[in-house]
C-alpha cells in the first residue's frame, strides 16, 4: 500500500471513531441530562419550577464534563480539583495563552453566542433606576434576572450558550462577530481574533456556522434581530459551515429538555 493510500485510509478510520465515540458520548448524556433534569411529585406529576441561566449553567456542566472541548479554541477541560464548581482548561491541549489576564483565562466560562445586552438593554427591568434584590440597589441585567421571568427564559436558552475561555468571554463582550482582515492571533495557537477598535470579533471558520443558525434561531424564537449587515455574512457561513454531527445531536438533547428545537440545524 502506498504512503498516500495508507494516509487517507488512516484519515478515514480516524474520522469514523470519532464520529462513532461522540455519538455514543451524547446518547449517554442525553439520557443522563434528561433523566436528571426532570423532577417529580410523588404522584407523578411534573413541579412548575422556572428554568434561569444559573440552572442553565449546571446542566451544561454536566453535558461538557462528559463530551466537550470549549467552543472557541477546542480547549480541553475538566474539573478543577482546587475549586469546587470550576472548570478548568488544558492550556496544552490546544495552545492558549491569555492575552493580558492570566487568571481569568484558566475557567472555563459561559458565553451567549446572542449576547444579554442584545435582548435584555431595551427592556423595562434594564433601565429600571429603583430595582432592588435582598434590600441592594441592582441594575441593568441583575435587575431583569430578578423581576422579569420572560428575560430569565432568554437568558436561559441552552441554544445560546457555550463553554469559551474566560479572558476571551471578556473580550469579545457584546461584538457581533464579523471577518477582520489579517490573522492577529493574541490567545497563543487559538483561532480566534477580536478587533476592539471595530467592535468585532472572527471565530475559527469550523463554528461560523453554528453561530449563524443560533443568531437566526434567537430571531425566530424571541424576536431578536440579526445585528445590522451581518445577515448576508451569516447566511454565507450558514451554507459554507453546514451542521456537524455533535451540533445535530446536541439540537436534539437540548429539545429533550427545553421541548424547543433550533429548526436551523434540521
Amino acid at each position: 500500500m502506498s504512503d498516500e493510500k495508507f494516509s487517507n485510509n488512516q484519515s478515514f478510520w480516524k474520522n469514523t471513531l470519532l464520529v462513532t465515540t461522540s455519538i455514543l458520548l451524547l446518547s449517554f448524556v442525553s439520557f443522563y441530562l434528561y433523566s436528571d433534569s426532570e423532577e417529580k411529585f410523588t404522584d407523578g406529576s411534573k413541579p412548575q419550577k422556572e428554568f434561569d441561566f444559573q440552572k442553565a449553567k449546571r446542566v451544561l456542566k454536566r453535558f461538557y464534563k462528559k463530551v466537550g472541548t470549549d467552543f472557541y479554541c477546542g480547549c480541553k477541560f475538566s474539573e478543577d480539583s482546587e475549586v469546587q464548581g470550576r472548570l478548568k482548561i488544558d492550556f496544552e491541549s490546544c495552545g492558549l495563552n491569555s492575552r493580558k489576564d492570566n487568571h481569568r483565562q484558566t475557567w472555563i466560562e459561559w458565553e451567549h453566542i446572542v449576547p444579554a445586552h442584545s435582548f435584555g438593554s431595551t427592556r423595562e427591568c434594564w433601565i429600571k433606576k429603583d430595582c432592588e434584590s435582598n434590600g441592594k440597589l441592582v441594575r441593568g441585567r441583575k435587575c431583569c434576572q430578578v423581576t422579569d421571568p420572560e428575560f430569565n427564559q432568554i437568558e436561559a436558552d441552552l441554544h445560546n450558550i457555550v463553554p469559551v475561555p474566560g479572558e476571551i468571554n471578556a473580550d469579545r463582550g457584546i461584538f457581533p462577530y464579523g471577518e477582520i482582515e489579517g490573522e492577529e492571533r493574541n490567545y497563543g495557537l487559538c483561532d480566534f481574533e477580536i478587533n476592539f477598535k471595530e467592535q468585532t470579533a472572527e471565530p475559527k471558520p469550523n463554528i461560523r456556522g453554528d453561530i449563524a443558525r443560533t443568531y437566526f434561531y434567537m430571531e425566530w424564537k424571541y424576536g431578536i434581530a440579526v445585528p445590522e449587515n451581518r445577515r448576508k455574512l451569516y447566511e454565507s457561513w450558514d451554507k459554507l459551515d453546514p451542521p456537524d454531527t455533535f451540533e445535530i445531536r446536541k439540537n436534539e438533547i437540548i429539545e429533550k429538555i427545553q421541548k424547543v428545537k433550533n429548526p436551523f440545524i434540521d
